[in-house]
């Protein structure tokens, strides 16, 4: 071979030998970076996310670094701030577009990507109202008093003052002038219209009169009318209150006594039927939407609040007629309004005049949403929520109390991210717009997304009332009872010590979730795990003014919360709750919490079965009830042993994934693909306790454990379909009930084995 042909051969090959170096080179980059996006993907990555790790410190009442730079980030304390705000301008449903402006540019300002979506709802706004006292004399009858339904102004107060107030009135009421003798009916529950009638007291065509408490406003409306009365009065009762002018203590604004003027506005739909716009039940109001008629869901008779200082002459004028109210239900039927005996009436020489007009039409409401998008947004999303909606230019209380701890959460997670942080999974927050008239916004939003959520949402923390008193109240789902312990421990109580000390003091577990705010669709129609949390008053604290114009920001700063700690400590709180959902790999939860719990409610309702039932046929396989539910009993407790083996199976794969930092990205990988196998069950743990058809007589309502009380609407109640069964002596239902809790037990244990 001549010489420059090997030249050239050697030339070539060299070249060769290049080529292929440079293309295993490019081969190995692109492995590399192909490498990173793919564990970036799965929340995995080997760069760092700012100055944070992911994760926890994994030691009870030991913050992580992400967890103490948030609560650094909130010792500068802002929540004053936005109380003023929110507290400054009118803002019923549909109405302060101001403030849906404002939050959103909050959002926008603290680094969510933002969004606001309307809803077009059948809403109520007051046009006129009157009520005055009718006295019949021998030419006839003439009024002996006019009630004003106004609270007084004062001029310590600003949101009290003004052309802007908003009217007395309440929320889905009907319209209507109706003239009638009236009648007291106590606390007007369930139970108080049947001792009524059990003691022939005649409540049709009469106007009720009911002091606020025991239930939902709404349902006292619904018995009025089911007994035949054509109208209602509602008032707080100052005996009610543990600070009383009777007993000496001044009212607001010069001490903790209530003001006699105040009067508590409201919503009168039928909330414990279902909640959302009455005439799109089930599915979204938007745009031309098919509606129904609301017939049922709210009421056919007017009603009105009035104030214990307005209502005290009328109800003066029933003493001696009737019923005594202590002899027929003893202390229970006693209020604190001086000169009335709490006699039932009616009087044979007063009537009343009740006149309520309320113009309805299709009005539009508005949610804000912002959301910060997770690294392994895959892995579902947690949604934050408070209304922003009140009944009065104030609403310090409630809902802007939490209106500002929300936003406090919000700027705390702004200063993580400007370090460089991103949440493994994607955080949304939502400003939820008519949850006072009907849990509207939260409602729409549920109906109208329902597949996502159940598809994606891991869990719902609702904020509503975030500060009126000095006492922490959590009630969730036993979903989150671990997270939500766990981060009581990290957060000072404003009056010393923690969170959990403060809380487990006077109480011994969570409380179940009912209704009454934005919680309910997650919870108790979708299935998504669910809590709402927030200071509520103690019997020493002053009087909370709710629903009232006095519900000030002025009450607020110089009564209820001064220095707005209270508003600190809580958005703290519902912060580290949403950093320990986001952060650890594996979803922080005991399952065998809930299967603990759900032994519990399910002894309890076995502990009220009548024993003549427990040898009735219970069906076809000649199987008694008392054989149903021993069956049931052991499902229940199949469930607990399997859930405590798969927690520990859940414990030792997040300590497997803390201790694998150091190890090849493969093995990584598949304990990622474990720990998202073991996920998707957890994700979905609470949507097993959904029965497609709900609960008899409203089946809006669809979980099994957990329901508004059919005749509270506030109050939850656990096993509901047992509960109401027994409740009603209906053997048929409860044995219907027993079967299919049955088999949602039973498939829980094919999952959980």
């Amino acid at each position: 071979m001549r010489d420059e042909e090997k030249l050239s051969k050697s030339l070539g090959a060299e070249k060769q030998g290049s080529n292929r170096l440079i293309r295993s080179i490019c081969q190995g980059i692109i492995a590399i970076v192909g490498i990173c996006w793919i564990t970036i993907g799965l929340g995995i990555s080997p760069f760092s996310h700012g100055i944070f790790d992911y994760g926890s410190s994994g030691e009870l009442g030991v913050a992580s670094p992400i967890e103490n730079a948030f609560l650094s980030a909130l010792d500068v304390n802002l929540a004053g701030n936005w109380s003023e705000k929110y507290t400054s301008v009118p803002h019923l449903a549909g109405q302060g577009i101001e403030l849906v402006d404002w939050t959103a540019k909050k959002f926008e300002e603290y680094g969510l990507s933002t969004e606001i979506e309307g809803f077009d709802i059948y809403l109520n706004y007051p046009v006129e109202n009157g009520l005055a006292l009718l006295k019949k004399g021998r030419n006839g009858t003439s009024v002996a008093y006019k009630a004003s339904l106004r609270e007084d102004a004062l001029p310590e107060d600003p949101t009290t003052n003004g052309d802007d107030l908003v009217p007395a009135f309440h929320g889905y009421s009907a319209s209507g002038n109706v003239t009638a003798n009236y009648v007291f009916v106590n606390y007007g529950t369930k139970e108080d219209f049947e001792l009524l009638k059990s003691q022939k007291v005649n409540l049709k065509d009469k106007i009720a009169i009911a002091r606020y408490g025991k239930i939902f406003r709404g349902l006292k409306v619904k018995f009025a009318q089911e007994a035949g009365c054509v109208g209602v009065l509602l008032y707080s009762d100052p005996g009610d209150d543990y600070y009383q002018e009777a007993k000496g203590d001044k009212a607001y604004p010069e001490g903790p006594a209530r003001n006699p003027s105040s009067l508590q506005r409201g919503s009168v739909q039928f909330l414990s039927e279902a909640p959302g716009d009455p005439t799109t039940p089930g599915y979204p109001s938007q745009g031309d939407v098919e509606r129904a008629d609301p017939k049922g869901l709210i009421p056919d008779i007017p009603s009105l609040p009035i104030s214990h200082k307005e209502v005290a002459p009328i109800l003066q004028k029933l003493n001696g007629h009737g019923l005594s109210g202590s002899k027929i239900g003893g202390d229970k039927w006693k209020g604190g309004l001086k000169g009335f005996d709490y006699w039932t009436g009616p009087s044979p020489d007063y009537s009343l005049n009740l006149y309520n007009n309320q113009s309805y039409d299709i009005r539009p409401i508005h949610n804000v949403y912002g959301n910060i998008t997770g690294s392994d947004s895959d892995e579902g999303y947690i949604l934050i929520g408070n209304h922003r909606d009140a009944w009065i230019k104030g609403g310090a209380s409630d809902p802007n109390s939490g209106s500002a701890a929300l936003l406090e959460v919000i700027r705390g997670f702004h200063q993580l991210q400007l370090t460089g942080w991103k949440p493994r999974k994607t955080i949304i927050f939502a400003s939820w717009d008519g949850e006072e008239y009907a849990l509207l916004g939260s409602t729409e939003f549920g109906e109208k997304y329902g597949k996502d959520l159940q598809a994606n949402c891991l869990a719902y923390l609702n904020v509503d009332v975030a500060t009126s008193g000095k006492t922490l109240g959590i009630q969730a789902s036993p979903f989150l009872n671990k997270v939500l312990n766990d981060s009581l421990h990290l957060v000072d109580y404003p009056l010393g010590g923690s969170l959990h000390d403060h809380f487990f003091e006077s109480k011994e577990k969570f409380g179940i979730l009912g209704s009454g705010s934005d919680y309910t669709v997650f919870q108790e129609h979708l299935g998504i795990a669910s809590v709402d949390l927030g200071f509520k008053g103690g019997p020493e604290d002053p009087v909370y003014h709710y629903h009232s114009n006095y519900d000030s920001y002025h009450w607020m700063s110089t009564v209820a919360d001064p220095g707005f700690k209270f508003h600190n400590a809580l958005a703290k709180y519902l912060g580290i709750i949403a950093l320990k959902l986001t952060e650890r790999k594996v979803i922080p939860t005991e399952v065998a919490t809930y299967g603990a719990e759900l032994k519990l409610y399910f002894q309890r309702l076995v502990d009220r079965v009548p024993a003549e039932w427990l040898d009735v046929p219970s069906g076809k396989c000649h199987r008694t009830v008392s054989d149903v539910i021993t069956s049931l009993g052991d499902e229940l407790n199949g469930f607990l042993e399997n859930a405590g083996v798969f927690d520990l199976r859940s414990e030792a794969l997040q300590s497997k994934w803390d201790s694998s930092e150091g190890q090849p990205f493969w093995r990584r990988i598949v304990l990622h693909y474990k720990i998202k196998s073991l996920n998707y069950k957890l994700r979905y743990l609470e949507r097993r306790f959904l029965y497609r058809k709900g609960l008899d007589g409203r089946p809006w309502f669809k979980h099994v454990v957990y329901a508004a009380g059919r005749d509270t609407g506030y109050e939850g109640f656990a096993l509901p379909g047992l509960k109401e069964a027994l409740d009603d002596g209906d053997i048929v239902s409860f044995v219907k009930w027993l079967k299919i809790i049955r088999a949602k037990v039973r498939k829980l244990n094919d999952d959980y084995a």
